[in-house]
């Protein structure tokens, strides 16, 4: 999808938006943008429970930035968000998240929640991390996500209320065995106390 526009929020211009590509499927976006403000122009990345800057993009120079977008962004695209695995760094595979039935108890969609990621289709993000589970609410933008942080060897997990995120602690730890535990007994009240929390 192309787009050339101006993007507002709150009656001042937000970014110009150059392009975009979206899959509904999976509720990601990779956006190229002009930011007025810095006048930088840069790569964001939306996939649906955090938006993040793909800082290799940033520039104020738009010769550099259109010669950076052409050659690498597809692949990134590709290796980040249409086929993740091919992103797995030998930590995470050595860990072992690919490889566990994750379909065997977590459920595609629960309580208005739909699982956006699965481990085995892990996610990677910022600092290090992974995001290995996402179950989200587009419409309340609301949800529980679940990282791996490759550097810490550990999980740990966030949610958010109408996109205002807070800790939980109910899936910390370093084992997977700990994690399926976890998911397994806590997931669903999780979610629960979020849908709760939503209203």
């Amino acid at each position: 999808m192309t787009e050339y526009r101006m993007v507002q929020e709150n009656g001042g211009d937000k970014e110009y938006l150059l392009f975009a590509y979206c899959n509904a499927d999976n509720n990601w976006s990779v956006r190229a943008i002009f930011n007025p403000d810095s006048e930088e122009f840069s790569v964001r990345t939306d996939i649906g429970m955090l938006e993040f800057a793909l800082i290799e993009f940033i520039t104020s120079d738009f010769a550099m930035f259109r010669a950076m977008v052409e050659d690498r962004l597809a692949r990134i695209i590709r290796d980040y968000y249409v086929e993740p695995s091919r992103n797995f760094s030998v930590i995470l595979k050595n860990k072992g998240l690919p490889d566990v039935d994750w379909d065997e108890f977590l459920p595609a969609e629960y309580g208005g929640f739909r699982c956006l990621i699965r481990p085995n289709q892990a996610v990677r993000i910022i600092n290090g991390s992974y995001m290995i589970l996402s179950y989200y609410q587009k419409e309340s933008r609301s949800g529980l996500s679940v990282m791996y942080n490759v550097l810490r060897d550990d999980f740990f997990a966030e949610r958010r209320i109408h996109n205002f995120p807070n800790l939980v602690h109910d899936f910390d730890g370093s084992s997977l065995e700990g994690l399926k535990r976890a998911l397994q007994q806590r997931l669903l009240p999780v979610l629960d106390s979020i849908s709760a929390d939503i209203s």
